[in-house]
């Protein structure tokens, strides 16, 4: 009877800590190599295997929007990002947003 009685309390920050946790194992995940970033095409001496689309991620931190497209690769299973670009756009306030892309791929396994 959540329409009597109100909807069920959510704790706002269980959200906030599984976004913390999502950028930091994305950050440890890239800063170990095993997803890859590179504002090229293509991949040196490696082989596109499969390609999952685009991935765009924006915030005010330039880390979360990082870390976030590299969370978003890892939750397609993609070994990298290319054509990686990024931008940031100046409000009136003083704030800064970010916005990093690139496209998704699954790499061929070496030889």
């Amino acid at each position: 009877m959540p329409l009597i009685f109100g909807a069920p309390k959510k704790n706002p920050h269980a959200q906030d800590d599984r976004q913390d946790r999502r950028i930091a194992m994305a950050r440890e995940h890239y800063l170990a190599g095993k997803v890859r970033v590179v504002t090229t095409d293509e991949m040196p001496n490696r082989q596109i295997q499969g390609t999952f689309g685009l991935l765009v991620c924006r915030s005010f931190s330039f880390d979360n929007a990082f870390y976030g497209l590299v969370a978003q690769a890892l939750d397609v299973n993609a070994d990298a990002v290319l054509a990686y670009r990024e931008s940031v756009s100046f409000h009136p306030e003083g704030d800064r947003y970010y916005s990093c892309y690139g496209t998704a791929v699954r790499l061929k396994s070496e030889k």
